[in-house]
């Protein structure tokens, strides 16, 4: 057992996969791997660590990153707030894509939490964030929890889904209850 762990951990994500694909192909083998990945997926996620992780990256932003993006550019000029929410996209992105993960497999819960927890973070950063990077960006927390919400709704949730986030922002997102329920 400790040769064939040895193997494993020595294994790039590339191996990995090809490999995992490769075992896929028996149908016993394939419905295993399917029980596993779903249970560890499932148990993969929490509404106040989704928050801290991104309220983190978006903390880290550095504003002179902004400043080196910003400015006259070969095919026109860019803003320091164009160039700060570019920045916070590029951030956004892997989240999304986890998002986007969760609504493929069908998995609502986890798409909900998966939600609640980047809102949670957005509002966050734009409440208690004491980074210059928060600055140059003032607006774009507000304008990404949109985002997020626009995204989320694209998996088409259900009645209990849409209510579960509607009160999630009701009782967290108290500053932002009226601008993210319009829609």
């Amino acid at each position: 057992m400790k040769d064939q762990l040895k193997i494993i951990d020595q294994l790039s994500p590339i191996d990995a996969l090809v490999i995992l694909k490769t075992l896929a192909q028996d149908d016993q083998i394939a419905a295993r791997i399917a029980e596993v990945a779903t249970a560890h997926l499932a148990d993969n996620i929490d509404v106040e660590e989704i928050a801290l992780e991104l309220f983190d990256d978006l903390e880290h932003l550095e504003v002179e990153e902004v400043w080196d993006r910003a400015g006259p550019k070969r095919h026109g000029y860019v803003d320091t707030g164009e160039a700060a929410e570019e920045m916070i996209r590029e951030v956004m992105e892997a989240y999304l894509e986890e998002l986007k993960k969760y609504q493929a497999l069908g998995m609502n819960t986890q798409a909900n939490q998966m939600c609640m927890g980047l809102l949670f973070g957005l509002y966050k950063f734009e409440n208690e964030s004491t980074s210059q990077f928060k600055d140059w960006a003032s607006d774009a927390p507000s304008s990404f929890a949109w985002v997020v919400v626009k995204a989320w709704k694209t998996g088409t949730p259900g009645q209990a889904d849409i209510a579960a986030v509607k009160t999630f922002i009701e009782e967290k997102l108290g500053g932002w209850q009226a601008y993210l329920l319009q829609s």
